[in-house]
C-alpha cells in the first residue's frame, strides 16, 4: 500500500477534478501537467470519470492519476480497470476500503473524527483524506491528530486554496493537499486551458516560496574573509556575525574563510518544502549533488541541498532549517 504517496507529497497539491464534458479530459490533464501538477484526482461525481481517467492514463503516461468520490466497490474495479492508480473516497467505506487492500490498491478514505482515524488504523492505514478540512476544525484538528496518531499523515481536501495552503502543508502530519482552486469554473468551462496552466504554476510557485536568503563570497582565508565583512558592515551598517567557518555581514551575505562550492560563491535560496522543490527542478533536468544533503534530525527530510550547477560562477543551494514535511 501507498506506492505512490512519496510521489504526492513530493508534487504537494493534488488537483481534484470533475470532467463535465468528454473532451475536456485530455487538454485539461496537460494544463495541469504543464502547470507542474502531474497528478490528478477524477472525481466520480461525473459519468465521464472512467472515460477521463483511461484516456488520461493512456495519452499522459508520466501522469499520475487517481479516481475521487468513489462510492462503491464497482466504481473502484471501473476506475482501476480504466487505469487508476490510488482510490479517494469522501468517508470512510468498508468495503471499498476492504477491496482496495484485497487487490493492492492504494486507498485514501475520509475521515473527519478519531473514532474514523482509529477504523482506518485497525484496516492498517497509514494516509487518510480528512475531509470536507476546513468545516471539520482545519489545520489545527489535523495538528491535534498528531497527539495520539504520530503514524498517520494526511491528505486535507475542502476548502483549501493558495491563501491557507501552507496552513496544512507546513504541518508534519500533512502528506499533500487536495483541491480544485486551480479550476475555477469559469476557466473550465471557457475551455481556457491556458489560463489553468497560470494558475497551476502560480500554486505551485506559491507552494515552494523561493526567497534569496543570503550571498556567499568566497575568500582567500579567514582575514581576507573578515576585511570584507567588516568593509560591508561599515558601508551599509549592517551587524557582523561571526559564525565557524564564515563571517556574516547582516544576514544577507556569508564570507567563507576559503573557497567553496562554487568559482565565486553561492546563492542561499529558501523554500519551505526543499524536496518538492527537488522534485519540480528534476522536471526541467536539474540534478543535485548528493553528498551535500542534509536532513532534519528530526523528520528525516532534506533541510539543504546543492544543485549540481553554476549560475554567473555562484553555486546555487536550497535551504530551509525547519523542514516539517512529513511523507
Amino acid at each position: 500500500m501507498n506506492k505512490h504517496m512519496e510521489r504526492i507529497s513530493q508534487i504537494g497539491i493534488v488537483p481534484v477534478v470533475k470532467i463535465m464534458a468528454k473532451e475536456d479530459a485530455l487538454p485539461l490533464a496537460q494544463a495541469l501537467y504543464n502547470g507542474g501538477l502531474d497528478v490528478a484526482e477524477i472525481t466520480f461525481r461525473s459519468e465521464h470519470a472512467k472515460y477521463a481517467i483511461q484516456t488520461i492514463h493512456q495519452a499522459l503516461p508520466d501522469m499520475l492519476v487517481g479516481a475521487g468520490t468513489v462510492l462503491s466497490v464497482e466504481q473502484a474495479q471501473e476506475a482501476v480497470d480504466a487505469g487508476a492508480a490510488f482510490i479517494v473516497s469522501p468517508g470512510f467505506n468498508e468495503k471499498v476500503v476492504a477491496w482496495c487492500i484485497d487487490h493492492d490498491i492504494d486507498v485514501y478514505p475520509g475521515v473527519s473524527s478519531a473514532s474514523e482515524v482509529e477504523l482506518a488504523m485497525s484496516y492498517g492505514l497509514k494516509v487518510l483524506k480528512f475531509f470536507p478540512a476546513q468545516s471539520s476544525g482545519g489545520a489545527k484538528k489535523i495538528k491535534d491528530f498528531s497527539g495520539p496518531y504520530q503514524e498517520l499523515s494526511f491528505m486535507p481536501t475542502g476548502g483549501i486554496n493558495m491563501n491557507n495552503m501552507h496552513e496544512y502543508l507546513s504541518l508534519p502530519n500533512v502528506s499533500a493537499i487536495g483541491g480544485s482552486f486551480m479550476l475555477p469554473n469559469d476557466l473550465v468551462n471557457a475551455k481556457d486551458w491556458d489560463g489553468i496552466e497560470a494558475l497551476c504554476k502560480e500554486a505551485v510557485k506559491h507552494m515552494l516560496d523561493y526567497q534569496l536568503i543570503h550571498i556567499g563570497i568566497n575568500s582567500e582565508n579567514e582575514e581576507a574573509s573578515l576585511a570584507t565583512a567588516k568593509q560591508l558592515c561599515d558601508l551599509f551598517h549592517f551587524t557582523y556575525y561571526k559564525k565557524p567557518k564564515s563571517n556574516f555581514a547582516g544576514v544577507g551575505f556569508e564570507v567563507l574563510h576559503n573557497k567553496g562550492r562554487g568559482e565565486n560563491g553561492h546563492i542561499g535560496i529558501y523554500t519551505p518544502y526543499p524536496q518538492r522543490a527537488m522534485y519540480q527542478l528534476a522536471k526541467q533536468g536539474i540534478h543535485f549533488v548528493e553528498d551535500s544533503i542534509t536532513r532534519n534530525k528530526k523528520t528525516h527530510l532534506i533541510n539543504f541541498v546543492y544543485l549540481d550547477m553554476e549560475i554567473a560562477g555562484f553555486g546555487i543551494h536550497l535551504i530551509n532549517p525547519d523542514v516539517k514535511m512529513e511523507v
